[in-house]
C-alpha cells in the first residue's frame, strides 16, 4: 500500500494501544513530548527532563542551528528526536508540526506551548509590528498548538498541555505591555481550557506555567524576529522607562533560577495533574495582592 496509507494504519494501531494503557501516567517511557521553543532555555531543559523519563521528543523552533544542537545532545543519550523548524505564529506551520509528530510517532502525549518573545519596543507610540509579533508568538502560538494537538489527545484518550505564561501574566509589568498582555491572555486561555476539559469529562489536562526570572536567552529578541512582520522595530534606548525595564529584565534573568529547576517543576505538575506552576514561591503573593487591591477597588500600586 502507499506510504500515506501505511502511516494512517500505524497511527490507528498506536492509538488503540494507547487507549489500552490509559491507567499509565502521561509521562511514561515510549510516550511523546512536543516542545515549541525547544532549542534553548526552558524548552531545552524540558526536552532533557522528558527524555530522562524515557519519552520520545519533538523539538520545534525557528532556530534550526540551536535546535540541531539540542537534537544531538538528546540523540547521544539514545533518545528518539524529531526536530521541526516551525513558526508557531503560523497556524498552518503548527498543523504541519502535529502531522509530522503523528507521521513519526503516531501519538502526542505532552504538548509544551513554550515558544515566546519579550518585545522591547515602545508599546504606545512605536511600531505596531511589535504588538503583532509578540501576540502572534506568545498568544496565537499557544492557541494554534492547542487547536492542533488537542484533537489528537482527545482521540487517543490521554494527554497533558502545558502553556508557558509568566508571573507577568498575573501582575502588570510597566514598560513591557505587549509581553504582559500576551502572558495574561495565556493564563486566561489555559484556565478556560482546563475548566472546559474537566467539565466535559475529557482525559486531557492543562497546566499554566508562570515562572519568574529564569536564566535563559529570552532577552535576545533578535534571534526569533520573523521577517514576515516587516523590519524589526527599533527601540528608544534613551527612554527612561525603556532603560529601567531593560535593566530590570537583564538583572532578573542573570540572577534567575536554572531552567532545569523549572523543567523539574513542570514534570511534577504533569504527574500530579496540577494546573498552576508558579516556579518562584517568593513571587506567589504578588497575584494575591493584586486581587486584594481589586476587591478593595484600590488603584494599582
Amino acid at each position: 500500500c502507499r506510504i500515506a496509507d501505511r502511516r494512517r494504519i500505524a497511527r490507528g494501531l498506536a492509538r488503540v494501544a494507547y487507549r489500552g494503557r490509559m491507567d499509565q501516567p502521561v509521562i511514561s517511557p515510549g510516550h511523546v513530548a512536543v516542545i515549541t521553543g525547544g532549542a534553548s532555555g526552558i524548552g531545552r531543559a524540558m526536552a532533557h527532563a522528558f527524555a530522562g523519563r524515557g519519552m520520545h521528543v519533538v523539538l520545534a523552533d525557528l532556530d534550526d542551528v540551536k535546535m540541531r544542537s539540542v537534537e544531538a545532545e538528546l540523540t547521544e543519550q539514545g533518545v528518539d528526536v524529531l526536530p521541526v523548524v516551525c513558526d508557531t505564529s503560523n497556524e498552518s506551520a503548527v498543523q504541519a508540526l502535529a502531522q509530522a509528530t503523528l507521521d513519526r510517532f503516531g501519538a502526542a502525549h505532552v504538548l509544551c506551548n513554550n515558544a515566546g518573545v519579550v518585545g522591547k519596543a515602545d508599546a504606545w507610540t512605536g511600531s505596531f509590528r511589535n504588538w503583532e509579533w509578540v501576540m502572534g508568538i506568545n498568544v496565537y502560538g499557544v492557541l494554534h498548538g492547542v487547536r492542533a494537538f488537542l484533537p489528537i489527545m482527545q482521540d487517543q484518550g490521554c494527554g497533558h498541555i502545558v502553556n508557558t505564561a509568566s508571573i507577568a501574566g498575573l501582575v502588570a509589568v510597566p514598560g513591557a505591555a505587549p509581553y504582559g498582555v500576551s502572558k495574561a491572555a495565556v493564563v486566561a486561555l489555559s484556565e478556560a481550557l482546563f475548566i472546559e476539559l474537566v467539565g466535559t469529562g475529557s482525559p486531557v489536562r492543562v497546566s499554566a506555567l508562570c515562572p519568574g526570572f529564569v536564566k535563559t536567552n529570552l532577552m535576545e529578541t533578535g534571534r526569533t524576529w520573523n521577517p514576515a512582520f516587516g523590519a524589526e522595530p527599533s527601540t528608544n534606548d534613551d527612554d527612561p522607562m525603556m532603560q529601567l525595564v531593560t535593566a530590570m529584565f537583564a538583572q532578573g534573568v542573570d540572577s534567575g533560577i536554572p531552567a532545569e529547576d523549572v523543567a523539574a517543576q513542570v514534570v511534577d505538575a504533569i504527574d500530579a495533574q496540577r494546573f498552576w506552576i508558579l516556579t518562584h514561591p517568593d513571587m506567589r503573593h504578588l497575584g494575591v495582592e493584586r486581587m486584594q487591591r481589586a476587591e478593595a477597588q484600590e488603584n494599582p500600586a
